[in-house]
């Protein structure tokens, strides 16, 4: 789902309360992986201070006790929960990238996609 926030951006809507903003402002896209409120470095460190949190409190007033390996099973699933979402917000900007290099009005008439050598360079340098 795309939503429009404010004049001078939109918001793609992903799932796992995910999202990526873009703004196109002197001719360049940016683009703002979220989570929730948090950008996406804020939000993954958020989960983990937490999880990690929730686990040393746990192992101090219980020991290595069953609630113990819960709390520890948990901060590890929100933290693979946090993965998910990086792949999700990373696939989302790859799309995002390819749709605006690919169409032509979205990029100025005289700037071709790619440079006259700069598709050799490209190949080359994979191998």
């Amino acid at each position: 789902m795309v939503v429009q926030h404010g004049d001078d951006q939109i918001c793609v809507r992903l799932p796992l309360i995910s999202s990526v903003r873009v703004r196109h402002e002197e001719g360049r896209f940016r683009f703002t992986p979220q989570f929730g409120p948090f950008r996406r470095s804020g939000g993954f460190l958020f989960t983990s201070l937490v999880s990690s949190a929730a686990v040393a409190g746990t192992a101090f007033a219980a020991g290595l006790a069953p609630v113990t390996l819960v709390a520890g099973f948990l901060g590890v699933m929100a933290i693979a929960h946090d993965a998910c979402r990086f792949i999700v917000t990373e696939g989302c900007l790859t799309r995002l990238q390819q749709v605006i290099a690919t169409t032509s009005s979205l990029r100025r008439p005289s700037q071709p996609a790619l440079a006259q050598g700069q598709a050799k360079s490209l190949r080359e340098g994979w191998f």
